[in-house]
C-alpha cells in the first residue's frame, strides 16, 4: 500500500507551530491607569526603570520576556523554582522602594505563575498554559503573587516557601477548575498594601465588605476617571461609617479589568459582603447599576439603578456615593443582625450585641428601649474601649428622655451626655458619637454645641442621614428653621426607605410650621401619619399646623388620634419649652389651642 504524500505546506505549518512545557509567569502593574492620571511622566519614567530591573532579574533566574504590552509583562522560565524565586525577588524589591510611598501612589505589580503545556507558534505562545497563569495574576493581591497546582506540586518541598491554599477556582475560559495557592515569603503574606485587613476583622466579629471596582459599561477609555473615581468615593463613604471595616481600594483594584467570581474575590480580600455594579455613560446620561451582595451564599442584598443627567458629573458623583453609602449600612445591619440573633452569649461579640441593641431600639418602646440598654452594656463589659457601644448606650438614655420614661429627665440627660462624651473621647473620628452628642445638647438646649456637634458628625461622614436630621432639627429649635429644613430634606433624599423616615417627616412638618408656613407642616405631618398611623407625634404636630389654617374640625380629629395612641402626650409636649425662642414655643402651643387642645399653665 502506498503511504500518502507529504503535503509540504503543512510540514511547514507543523514546523513552525512546536509544543513545550514552561512554566509561565504573568504580571501587571495594579493601578497604572489611575497613576497615568495622576502624572503621567512619572508612572511612564517609574514603570520604565522598574521594566528594565524586572528584565535583568529574569535574566538572572534564566527567564526570557515573551510577551508585553503596555504595563503588562509575561515570562517563560524552563525552571519552576526559578520562575518563583524571581517573581519574589521582583516583589520584595517593589516592596522596599515604595515603602515610604504614599498609598495612592505606589507602583505596585501582582503575578500569577503556571506550568503548562504551551504552543510556538511563530514567535507567539498560544494555548491555556498562558490563560490560566493571567487569570491566577488577577486573583492576586497587589504585591502578591498566586501560583497554581501544578506549580505547588513542584516547589512545595522547598523551604524557601510557604504556600495558602485558596482551594479549587473556576477561571474565566478556562474549561477545568484550577486549585491556587497564595505564596508567602519573607512577611509579605497576603500582599503588601492592604491597609483594611479583612480576615482580621472577620477574626474579631466585625464584617468586612469589599466594593469591587465598577465596570466601564460604555467602553469609552475616557470615562474610566468616572468610573474609578466613584468606586473610590464609595469606599472612603462607607469607611466613614466606621462600624465596619472596609477593604483598602488597593487590594479591591487588583480586580479592574477582571470579571472575578464575587464568593472567591471575597474570600481572597477576607470579606462577608461585597458590592459591585456597573456604569453606563453617554454625552447626557449616565446609568450606575449597584448590587450589595452577601458573599457567604450569594444573595444580593440590596440593588437599585441610578439615572442622571450629567450636566454637573461630579455633583451626580457625589450624590450617588452618598446615597450608596447610606443605605448600605442599614442594610449590612440588617443582615449581620441575623446572623447573630441565634448566636448564644458565649459566641457574642461587642459588635453583635451592638446590633441587638439596635434592633432593640428600632421596637421604639420604652421596653425595647430597655433591653437594648442591657445589650449595650453588655458590649461595653466584653470591650470598655468600643466606641460604638457608649454610643449605643448614650441614645438609648436619648430614648428614654424622648418617651418620658427615665425616672428624671436631667439625670437622663447628663447620662446621655457622658455616655456620648465618652465614645467621642474614645474614637473622635466615629460620626455616630458626635451625632448621638448632638442630640444630648439639643435636649439641654445647648443649640450652639448641638449645631456645632451634628455638622462635626457630617465632616466625618457624609453620608449618615441620621446626622443631618439631628442638626436640622438643633437648628430648628435655635430659630434658624431655614437651614433646618434644608439640613432635613438633605437627610430624607439620603435615605429615603429608612425605616424610621415618619420621625423625619415629623420634625421637617415641625420645623416648616416654625418657619410660620403650617401648609407645608400640614402636609408633611400627613406624610409621617402615612408613613406611620401609630407615631403621636405626626398627629400632634398635624394638629397644630391645622389649627392655624383654620381646620379645626381635622385639627381636633389629629389631637384625639394623638390622646388615644399615647394619654397625656398631647399636653406633655405641647408645654414643654423646645426652642431657643420662647415666641416659637407660643405659636406652636398656639395652634394646638385653635385645634381644641384644653392646655392651661405656663410652659414647664
Amino acid at each position: 500500500m502506498e503511504r500518502p504524500k507529504k503535503d509540504p505546506t503543512a510540514e511547514a505549518d507543523k514546523a513552525e507551530m512546536k509544543r513545550k512545557l514552561v512554566a509561565i509567569l504573568a504580571g501587571d502593574v495594579v493601578g497604572y491607569s489611575r497613576l497615568m492620571a495622576q502624572n503621567e511622566e512619572m508612572a511612564i519614567q517609574n514603570w520604565t526603570a522598574y521594566r528594565e530591573y524586572i528584565g535583568d532579574v529574569v535574566e538572572d533566574h534564566q527567564g526570557r520576556l515573551f510577551s508585553t504590552a503596555g504595563d503588562s509583562v509575561v515570562f517563560e522560565f524552563a525552571s519552576v523554582l526559578d520562575a518563583l524565586r524571581c517573581a519574589v525577588e521582583v516583589q520584595e524589591f517593589l516592596r522596599d522602594v515604595n515603602g515610604d510611598v504614599p498609598d495612592e501612589q505606589k507602583m505596585l505589580m501582582r503575578f500569577g505563575l503556571h506550568l503548562g503545556d504551551v504552543v510556538l507558534d511563530g514567535g507567539n505562545y498560544l494555548g491555556d498554559g498562558i490563560n490560566v497563569a493571567a487569570r491566577l495574576e488577577g486573583l492576586a493581591h497587589p504585591g502578591g503573587i498566586c501560583v497554581s497546582d501544578m506549580v505547588y506540586s513542584n516547589v512545595a518541598a522547598s523551604p524557601e516557601f510557604t504556600f495558602e491554599d485558596l482551594g479549587e477556582r473556576k477561571l474565566k475560559n478556562i474549561s477545568r477548575p484550577v486549585r491556587v495557592y497564595r505564596v508567602a515569603v519573607n512577611g509579605m503574606g497576603e500582599g503588601m498594601a492592604m491597609p483594611a485587613n479583612g480576615h482580621a476583622a472577620e477574626a474579631a466579629g466585625l464584617p468586612t465588605v469589599a466594593v469591587l471596582p465598577f465596570d466601564n459599561m460604555g467602553g469609552d477609555p475616557a470615562d474610566e476617571y468616572f468610573v474609578d473615581g466613584l468606586t473610590e468615593d464609595i469606599i472612603t463613604a462607607l469607611a466613614a461609617w466606621r462600624s465596619f471595616p472596609v477593604v483598602a481600594r488597593n487590594s479591591t483594584f487588583a480586580y479592574k479589568g477582571k470579571s472575578p467570581d464575587v464568593r472567591a474575590a471575597a474570600r481572597d480580600l477576607g470579606a462577608r459582603y461585597v458590592l459591585e455594579g456597573s456604569i453606563r455613560k453617554s454625552k447626557k446620561r449616565v446609568r450606575v447599576n449597584a448590587q450589595f451582595i452577601d458573599a457567604a451564599n450569594g444573595h444580593h442584598l440590596w440593588a437599585e439603578k441610578f439615572d442622571r443627567e450629567v450636566d454637573d458629573i461630579f455633583a451626580v458623583q457625589d450624590e450617588i456615593t452618598h446615597h450608596i453609602a447610606a443605605t448600605i449600612a442599614p442594610e449590612l445591619e440588617k443582615a449581620e443582625l441575623e446572623r447573630v440573633s441565634t448566636a448564644r452569649p458565649s459566641d457574642m461579640t461587642a459588635w453583635g450585641y451592638c446590633l441587638q441593641g439596635r434592633a432593640l431600639l428600632e421596637k421604639f418602646s420604652p421596653e425595647g428601649n430597655k433591653e437594648a440598654r442591657e445589650k449595650y452594656e453588655k458590649a461595653i463589659e466584653l470591650d470598655p474601649g468600643y466606641s460604638a457601644a457608649h454610643a449605643g448606650l448614650a441614645f438609648s438614655h436619648h430614648r428614654d428622655i424622648w418617651f418620658g420614661a427615665a425616672p428624671s429627665r436631667d439625670q437622663a440627660i447628663q447620662m446621655l451626655l457622658k455616655a456620648a462624651q465618652k465614645a467621642v473621647a474614645l474614637d473622635p473620628t466615629n460620626s455616630e458619637a458626635h451625632y448621638v452628642l448632638g442630640c444630648g445638647y439639643t435636649w439641654d438646649r445647648q443649640f450652639h454645641l448641638a449645631i456645632a456637634a451634628g455638622q462635626q458628625a457630617i465632616q466625618i461622614n457624609p453620608s449618615n442621614a441620621a446626622a443631618y436630621l439631628q442638626l436640622g432639627v438643633a437648628q430648628s429649635f435655635a430659630g434658624r428653621p431655614a437651614e433646618g429644613i434644608a439640613s432635613m430634606e438633605h437627610a430624607l433624599r439620603l435615605n429615603p426607605q429608612d425605616p424610621r423616615a415618619h420621625m423625619s417627616y415629623a420634625m421637617l412638618a415641625r420645623a416648616y410650621l416654625n418657619a410660620r408656613d403650617p401648609e407645608e407642616a400640614a402636609r408633611w405631618a400627613e406624610v409621617a401619619v402615612h408613613r406611620r398611623p401609630s407615631y403621636p407625634l405626626a398627629h400632634l404636630v398635624r394638629a397644630s399646623a391645622l389649627g392655624h389654617l383654620g381646620r379645626i374640625g381635622e385639627g381636633q380629629a389629629s389631637l384625639n388620634e394623638c390622646e388615644r395612641l399615647e394619654p397625656g402626650f398631647a399636653t406633655q409636649w405641647a408645654l414643654r419649652p423646645m426652642y431657643k425662642n420662647p415666641a416659637d414655643d407660643m405659636y406652636f402651643l398656639d395652634g394646638l389651642r385653635r385645634a381644641g387642645l384644653d392646655a392651661e399653665g405656663d410652659f414647664c
